[in-house]
């Protein structure tokens, strides 16, 4: 963690009931970096606000909810002097360890970030007064109306977390094709794959997935199968020598050129022009 803070769960909350519920706002909020062996969940109420983390930052506004996992550095700060609430829910995953690992589709072991429907802010707002409340009252069994509370909070979370990834893949199909037909057109200057992640604005792992997930082959056996139908089509359509196709089919390595298109088409790229002109 370097020089950051990192907050102990035994400092702020009870060893057999590791919870707790604030406010944070423009005149209550940490602007240091820190980060806690606890797991935060944030619901940003009313206004705009800051939020900072070591690889950048993100204008948060209502509606907008996001988990903090355990030891990740953060931390909030007011928006150009603009007032806001947000509510900070902090717990061990250990209060609720086996609902945490059912509920897979809330990645709750990293940073995660969406923007609630106004249904679902509705219904998490209510929840989040419940949790306040039994806290504050400490009547009792308070601990189960809590608990209670919480798994259904998970529960809403994990249905937008679905719906969420369900419209942003759908989203993220239509740009693989593009990026499909981009290729085709561009064989001679074809992007590199962290290029094409680039482009849909996804780290270059996420993108091998989507891409063969859409195309059902890998992005470099795409590129090979595309050079490939390209030279096949140019040897048999033009005169151009081996060399200028080789170019416009985005080959830089000739003995790996003739390597691949005999293992395709069981010929050498000559010995394939002149068996198709020969009408063999």
């Amino acid at each position: 963690m370097g020089d950051a803070p990192v907050f102990r769960f035994k400092d702020f909350m009870r060893e057999d009931f590791p919870i707790k519920f604030e406010i944070r706002s423009e005149t209550n909020y940490n602007p240091v970096l820190h980060g806690h062996e606890y797991l935060e969940i944030c619901y940003l109420i009313n206004g705009s606000c800051l939020h900072r983390l070591e690889e950048g930052q993100t204008v948060l506004k209502r509606g907008d909810l996001f988990s903090i996992p355990p030891y990740m550095k953060h931390c909030f700060m007011p928006l150009d002097g603009q007032a806001f609430e947000l509510v900070q829910l902090d717990f061990m995953p250990s209060l609720l360890e086996e609902t945490i690992r059912e509920l897979s589709s809330a990645p709750l072991d990293r940073f995660l970030l969406i923007h609630l429907s106004p249904r679902s802010q509705f219904v998490i707002e209510r929840l989040m007064e419940g949790i306040k409340s039994e806290l504050e009252s400490k009547e009792a069994y308070h601990q189960y109306a809590v608990r209670a509370d919480l798994l259904k909070f998970l529960v809403i979370l994990s249905r937008e977390i679905r719906g969420w990834r369900l419209e942003k893949e759908s989203g993220y199909e239509q740009a693989i094709r593009e990026v499909m037909e981009y290729l085709e057109r561009h064989l001679d200057k074809p992007l590199t794959l962290k290029e094409a992640a680039a482009k849909i604005s996804v780290s270059p792992n996420y993108f091998s997935t989507l891409f063969s997930k859409v195309a059902g082959v890998t992005y470099s056996g795409f590129l090979a199968e595309l050079r490939l139908r390209k030279a096949g089509e140019l040897l048999l359509q033009t005169n151009l020598s081996i060399a200028e196709i080789l170019e416009r089919a985005g080959y830089k390595h000739t003995g790996h050129f003739y390597k691949m298109f005999k293992h395709k088409y069981g010929v050498t790229p000559i010995e394939y022009r002149k068996n198709a002109n020969s009408g063999k």
